[in-house]
């Protein structure tokens, strides 16, 4: 297939996601049944993961221990349908959170470590420090970098596409880099916009350090395979296969920022004519169609969508 499969991050959930694939799929209800167990020997105070994803409320859902799990349970079983029926693309990624389900779909990780992973990563994430995170819109990284250079506790968190880029930092930091953009776009006509993000913590950025070192112990008690497709990951966009370089580029990725506009330019220098965003909602879809509109871009979310794409020319 000349084809990449990219599996999408925080922020793509709804209440109901997967619910068709889950009534449909005895494979998927297998799935979810082992995402639950795991959840619930992690949070074991905590409601049922598929009960908050099916029925909500919607701001449980909308909380990092609950959001990590239940997109990766959607996209792992998407992936695993995939497997089932033999497709396997020329490159896969995911966006932060969905680096996860790629390198289970590249067979660096089994199902069951998958899962672990991600609950103690959404735990870890939902009780880390305080912090903020502000999506700027209309701004290049240039004009970015020059206004934001020397406000102190505000980094780069996510390089989504050309003229949109995720800051993070402390509350206080993100605050006078937003005043800051916002006077630089008033003096100059620019068409900047700040979008201040609903998150309760600075995710990719320094202050994840102390849950950083706890989740690196996790990833290297963790059983990584070489990679049967290469793994475009989010600390250089570029792909991997070893697994020890796997292992040392994902203890980066809570601290650093995810490079998702280079991940794109790479696919298309590569040869790519399609991508299939494989999980819930388009935000990828998105983000690549607003970077080079020539890629064939499929979302699969259910087993409906999933049957259509297989009978796409690029299969």
């Amino acid at each position: 297939m000349n084809t990449a499969f990219l599996f999408p991050g925080q922020g793509s959930q709804s209440v109901a996601m997967g619910k068709a694939l889950y009534e449909a799929s005895a494979a998927a209800r297998e799935i979810y049944a082992l995402a639950d167990k795991i959840f619930a020997e992690q949070n074991p105070s905590l409601a049922k993961l598929s009960d908050i994803v099916f029925s909500g409320p919607e701001e449980e859902l909308k909380r990092t221990i609950y959001t990590q799990p239940a997109i990766i349970t959607l996209s792992l079983a998407l992936a695993a349908e995939l497997k089932a029926r033999s497709i396997k693309p020329l490159y896969v990624a995911g966006h932060s959170l969905g680096e996860f389900a790629a390198l289970y779909m590249a067979d660096v990780i089994s199902l069951e470590d998958t899962l672990k992973l991600v609950a103690l990563r959404g735990s870890l994430m939902e009780t880390a420090p305080a912090g903020a995170m502000s999506a700027i819109v209309g701004l290049d990284e240039a004009k970015l970098n020059q206004i934001i250079t020397n406000i102190d506790g505000v980094s780069v968190a996510n390089y989504n596409a050309p003229d949109q880029i995720v800051l993070t930092g402390t509350a206080a930091g993100i605050q006078v880099a937003e005043d800051a953009i916002n006077a630089a776009a008033a003096a100059e006509s620019l068409k900047a916009r700040v979008i201040r993000l609903v998150v309760g913590g600075a995710f990719h950025s320094p202050l994840m350090n102390e849950p950083a070192l706890k989740f690196a112990a996790a990833i290297d008690a963790a059983q990584f395979s070489k990679a049967s497709i290469p793994v475009i990951q989010n600390i250089n966009a570029r792909p991997v296969t070893d697994a020890g370089e796997l292992k040392a580029n994902l203890k980066q990725q809570m601290t650093g920022a995810v490079q998702w506009t280079s991940t794109v330019k790479y696919l298309l220098a590569s040869g790519i004519s399609s991508v299939w965003e494989i999980g819930p909602g388009k935000v990828l879809a998105g983000l690549v169609k607003k970077q080079d509109r020539r890629f064939t871009v499929l979302n699969i979310e259910d087993l409906a969508s999933l049957e259509q794409a297989t009978m796409s020319p690029s299969v």
